[in-house]
């Protein structure tokens, strides 16, 4: 500095934190591209629409089942599973829980959230 103080930048740093890797997929069919870009993500927020057993509706809307996005996140390896964009069929709490139950039983890290939830990743 001009007074001859010598400034230190690393007195202004915290110490090294990983990243962090989070894949979103919104509005989308399975495709087996996604393995890829999803791969060993943190986080997977992936709209679920429809619930297993509406794979043809899915298809037809260009939609993903909870279980599509389960069977993404556990072929990507991912960390967690966030499910979002649920259909408004779903609107009562057990019929959410059911929805984050059939993915659990694929994808045991899965979680459906709502607007405006925070997490910490």
């Amino acid at each position: 500095m001009d007074d001859g103080r010598t400034i230190d930048g690393k007195a202004f740093l915290s110490p090294p934190k990983k990243g962090r890797k989070v894949a979103i997929f919104g509005d989308t069919q399975a495709r087996p591209q996604a393995v890829c870009v999803a791969q060993n993500a943190d986080v997977l927020a992936h709209e679920a629409t429809f619930t297993a057993g509406d794979e043809e509706t899915a298809e037809r809307v260009f939609h993903s089942t909870v279980a599509d996005a389960a069977k993404l996140a556990l072929q990507a390896n991912v960390q967690q599973l966030y499910l979002t964009h649920i259909s408004a069929r779903y609107t009562e709490e057990e019929q959410r829980l059911m929805l984050e139950r059939q993915a659990q039983t694929i994808f045991p890290a899965s979680k459906v959230v709502g607007d405006f939830d925070v997490f910490d990743i």
